[in-house]
């Protein structure tokens, strides 16, 4: 009976492991290429606002962090730096700065999300189709979707 249960578990716990290894792996594998720097730079030229993502917020950890630079303007976001790998990543815009996943999640109802995070290093969120009023709003939240985990924010205002 030992033997079948240790047989068991061993096997519980590889398939663990190979689920987490699947869902931290898998986004890294399936990104995208992004903008190129001359993209970046031309997004980032007619930007409005710039703020900084940094990786030690409190609502930030060792799997869930971004740390770079955004620009911002009303057509678009246009960020360079880099993004802790994961699933389902989108973009919004907050009228407060929030710092942790308790913070986004009393004001998500309010905020404005604006696209998604393909790339793990630099992305630009087209919102040319429905620009945006940027004095409604003076901060940018990157979070995971599927697992409502907060990943990092910058204030521009």
């Amino acid at each position: 009976m030992k033997k079948i249960l240790a047989y068991l578990a061993s096997h519980l716990f590889a398939l663990a492991l190979g689920f987490g290894a699947g869902v931290y792996f898998l986004p890294i594998l399936t990104a995208g290429d992004g903008p190129s720097a001359e993209q970046l730079a031309q997004a980032a030229s007619k930007a409005k606002y710039t703020a900084v993502f940094k990786k030690d917020l409190p609502g930030s950890d060792f799997l869930h962090w971004a740390q770079g630079t955004v620009a911002i303007s009303e057509t678009m976001i246009a960020f360079e730096g880099k993004i802790a790998p994961g699933p389902d990543y989108k973009v919004y815009l907050t009228s407060e700065y929030v710092g942790s996943k308790e913070e986004f999640m009393k004001i998500k109802e309010r905020a404005l999300r604006v696209g998604e995070v393909k790339t793990f290093e630099r992305f630009i969120v087209d919102m040319s189709q429905q620009p945006v009023d940027l004095s409604r709003y003076d901060s940018v939240v990157i979070w995971c979707e599927t697992y409502s985990q907060f990943i990092s924010a910058a204030q521009f205002r």
